[in-house]
């Protein structure tokens, strides 16, 4: 692959990110991608795809062609400082309701990518959906949308929220194990509604989806 490094290193500069952020991603030190960057060493395979999922540039850009082949990065020369992340046709019920889903993206919002790298928000992994409902008021409001990281699926306490499934429905709650282990505690921030708890014999169906990384709403006129 001669001349990858070169072509991955175009990709990460337009993209915005730092070495450090992406060899974090990756999980390898920073000399290693240095080493990749500089084409002193090649990547493993399942690492080049890592990094073209992280950074949002095809892997054919990087492999297939040849060192004096421009970069084709399909970004507007005018927008190369903002990524875009995709918003689903998803109801999380903050409250009573069902989610209506749908596989495939209805638009996309544009953020910094200096923003994204900053926070850890990896593009590939985060999804923009709607919130309904007003059991997480006042710290999210119906008819607002959230943006999910779709890797962070760890409770660690209730100052995180995080979009959950039960079933068929999905709901944004904050989430918290009990400290015997025994149960799977939902609590929600509108103090009029009470926290749900699952017992961990009653967990097939309950999925962690991610965490909530980012909000929006609409304020009233």
């Amino acid at each position: 692959m001669k001349g990858a490094g070169k072509r991955m290193r175009a990709a990460l500069e337009a993209r915005g990110f730092s070495e450090d952020a992406v060899a974090k991603r990756l999980n390898i030190k920073k000399n290693r991608l240095n080493h990749w960057l500089n084409d002193r060493a090649e990547p493993r395979f399942e690492n080049l795809l890592a990094f073209c999922e992280i950074v949002g540039v095809g892997v054919d850009e990087i492999i297939r062609r040849t060192d004096d082949s421009p970069l084709n990065l399909n970004l507007d020369p005018a927008d190369n400082e903002f990524v875009k992340i995709n918003v689903y046709d998803v109801d999380l019920a903050a409250g009573d309701g069902r989610a209506v889903t749908s596989e495939e993206p209805i638009d996309q919002l544009a953020f910094r990518s200096v923003w994204l790298d900053r926070t850890g928000i990896n593009p590939a992994h985060a999804s923009i959906v709607r919130v309904s409902g007003d059991s997480m008021e006042p710290t999210l409001a119906g008819g607002g949308i959230v943006m999910i990281d779709h890797r962070d699926k760890t409770p660690i306490s209730k100052s995180y929220i995080f979009a959950v499934r039960r079933g068929t429905e999905v709901a944004v709650k904050r989430v918290e194990r009990d400290p015997e282990n025994k149960a799977i505690l939902l609590h929600s921030d509108n103090v009029d509604v009470p926290t749900k708890v699952l017992p961990t014999t009653e967990l097939e169906d309950f999925e962690i989806i991610g965490r909530v990384v980012w909000s929006a709403r609409t304020w009233p006129s």
